[in-house]
């Protein structure tokens, strides 16, 4: 009788140990939520994605390059032709047709452009904001002729490749510069024929819009050598005025549009420690 008491006791207090025991665990597994919850790390922001949509049947002017571009005259434009009528010397037709260009043309964008085809591939969406000094523009051409070779047309920052059409803005002072393209050399003579802006531009909306927003754009020309008509020329006959324009090159190679793979228009978070592509088109696809 006594051994069955004492094991009736021991065995009560062992129960009593395990609820206790149960207790603590659950106690100690509180605290260390508690505890865990409290001095959590964030977790880091995935790199921003876009949304885009590209428009392949838009028209925009020959921005940039004022030989594509004629002054608004103050005579009719037979005074300005070689065989116009008036008591006029070549002299002074040139002068005055000069004094326009340079006014409209050169330093100013209010003279008339040529008219180019362009893709137009608009932001449609942006997950997170991104300041436009952040994001650069890159175009990536690849050339299996003769050699395989893959170069860089344009890169810059978005921030130094704006540009509202319509409005008169200079080119910023740290805005790229053309490249190649494969096997393709568009950099002529002359400052106007290396700036990005022969191959297109990044239309922000408003100038100085400090971040990339949806209904922002990019704009690429497509134009190959004599396919606009070059603007006319002073005391020239008028047969040779509105002739394919030869002197240069606007937009990226026609087979950057044909061939699978040739060319890829990306844009690149620089923010990050290793910088993270969030946009890439292929101009096959446009």
């Amino acid at each position: 009788m006594l051994r069955a008491a004492w094991r009736r006791r021991r065995q009560g207090r062992q129960g009593v140990a395990q609820v206790i025991g149960v207790i603590l665990l659950v106690a100690i597994t509180i605290v260390m939520m508690v505890v865990i919850y409290l001095v959590r790390y964030p977790l880091p922001n995935p790199p921003p994605t876009f949304g885009y949509a590209a428009s392949n049947s838009v028209k925009f002017p020959a921005w940039g390059d004022p030989t594509d571009c004629y002054p608004i005259l103050p005579y009719n434009w037979e005074y300005y032709l070689a065989n116009g009528t008036g008591n006029h010397t070549d002299q002074q037709r040139y002068n005055t047709y000069m004094d326009a260009w340079n006014l409209e043309c050169e330093d100013d964008n209010n003279g008339s452009y040529n008219l180019m085809n362009a893709s137009q591939i608009f932001i449609t969406s942006v997950s997170q904001a991104v300041p436009l000094s952040s994001i650069q523009f890159r175009f990536v051409c690849y050339n299996a002729t003769p050699t395989p070779k893959t170069t860089i047309l344009v890169q810059g920052m978005l921030d130094t490749m704006e540009w509202v059409p319509g409005s008169d803005v200079n080119i910023s002072t740290n805005a790229p510069e053309l490249g190649t393209c494969g096997s393709y050399d568009p950099r002529g003579s002359g400052a106007n024929s290396v700036y990005y802006n022969r191959l297109g531009f990044f239309d922000p909306l408003n100038l100085h819009t400090p971040e990339l927003t949806a209904g922002m754009s990019i704009v690429l020309y497509v134009h190959t050598a004599n396919s606009i008509l070059e603007a006319p020329s002073p005391i020239e006959p008028s047969s040779t005025w509105n002739q394919p324009d030869a002197d240069d090159y606007h937009g990226a190679p026609v087979w950057c549009f044909t061939d699978p793979g040739s060319c890829t228009l990306q844009l690149i978070d620089i923010s990050w420690s290793t910088p993270v592509v969030v946009m890439s088109v292929p101009l096959y696809q446009l």
